[in-house]
């Protein structure tokens, strides 16, 4: 395919993206009717995209009522949820994100199941601050939720909102976390085997060759500590030496700060002698890649890398980053399921309704086998 046909390609993902991503939001109700909805420049800096781009993809929200504009004010969702949606009985969903690179998938797989039964979704986002997970517990809690179906907040840590946790077990609600838990809360979930797809990851690199391995890690929450956790443990069984210096950390606080063009050169310099890197999401692998990319180091030429959940997303011609796949749609139909189960059954309390997915990998080419050189 020419460069122009890549480009349209890479343009129509994009636009798709965002365009399914704002749909999402409007339905959900994470933006409700009358919300003012982030205008084209904040979209622009948000994903990376060119200004045509999010503006078809707005063009096409607008098209299809969903949101308005109004000129030198700005642009409004102009969505109601109708009075039907009202009566239903409803679940209580709380996020710790919404952008593009799961929210979309996961909910629609909830969605799929839980209004096939009748059941309306009340959806709130935590931006991962405990303080906004406190209130909008609370809200659901007074709202009289049927269920609830939470992703935990800074879920590395054991959570402070002890008293909104107690009153849902006093109160008898069935409630699933999906993608992490927490520790001081024995709630049931449904997650990724993060450890072993971490420590599998990690064989493949040490079988291609590879004995200097760096990693970016994310602290606060469950799933970096697991994915770090299954990445030493491969190091120490297959006897390669672990070195702190090739380990970068960030948190959703600092998350911007360590993504800009400076800290990456930072951990770059700090990780030049690797040969191969693990990321901590594939989000922050192809953060990393741009930054390569700008500096004329090629993956897997220069750098090998692997990384986590399967995301595609920006094209990178014939590259395909190694990484475990996360089943976004079929997660969130199973967490739905499970509690639909909890729901339908008195003595749900004495069973157990956590499931962990197999670790599964796709296809990526992103790991060159050195083991000649």
């Amino acid at each position: 395919m020419s460069d122009i046909g890549d480009k349209a390609v890479n343009d129509g993902i994009k636009y798709r993206k965002l365009y399914n991503w704002g749909r999402t939001l409007i339905v959900s109700g994470v933006i409700k009717n009358n919300e003012k909805f982030p205008s084209e420049h904040v979209l622009e800096k948000k994903f990376g995209y060119s200004r045509q781009t999010v503006r078809n993809a707005l063009n096409q929200l607008e098209k299809e009522g969903l949101i308005s504009r109004v000129r030198g004010s700005g642009t409004y969702v102009s969505y109601k949820n109708d009075e039907e949606d009202r009566k239903k009985k409803h679940i209580g969903l709380i996020l710790s994100y919404f952008s593009d690179y799961l929210f979309p998938q996961v909910y629609e797989g909830i969605k799929s199941v839980l209004e096939e039964r009748g059941f309306a979704i009340d959806v709130a986002v935590t931006k991962n601050r405990l303080n906004d997970e406190a209130i909008y517990l609370e809200g659901l809690l007074k709202a009289n939720v049927s269920g609830l179906i939470i992703e935990g907040t800074r879920s590395s840590f054991p959570n402070p909102n002890i008293r909104l946790y107690k009153e849902i077990e006093k109160r008898n609600i069935p409630t699933i976390f999906i993608h992490n838990h927490y520790s001081n809360q024995t709630f049931d979930s449904i997650e990724m085997s993060d450890s072993q797809a971490s420590y599998e990851l990690t064989k493949r690199l040490i079988k291609n060759g590879h004995k200097r391995i760096g990693g970016i890690f994310k602290y606060d929450d469950v799933q970096g500590l697991e994915r770090y956790k299954g990445f030493i443990e491969c190091l120490s069984d297959y006897g390669v030496k672990f070195d702190d210096d090739y380990i970068r950390w960030y948190s959703t606080k600092d998350m911007d700060e360590k993504l800009t063009a400076r800290s990456l050169s930072k951990m770059y310099k700090r990780t030049r002698d690797c040969t191969a890197m693990i990321m901590y999401n594939d989000e922050i692998a192809d953060y990393y890649l741009e930054f390569l990319h700008s500096k004329g180091i090629s993956v897997p030429r220069d750098l090998s890398m692997v990384s986590f959940d399967d995301a595609r997303l920006a094209e990178h011609g014939d590259l395909k980053i190694l990484s475990a796949v996360h089943p976004k749609f079929e997660l969130g139909r199973l967490a739905a399921k499970n509690l639909l189960k909890m729901l339908d059954d008195s003595h749900w309390q004495n069973k157990n309704y956590s499931h962990r997915f197999p670790v599964m990998f796709n296809d990526g080419n992103s790991v060159r086998d050195i083991r000649n050189i």
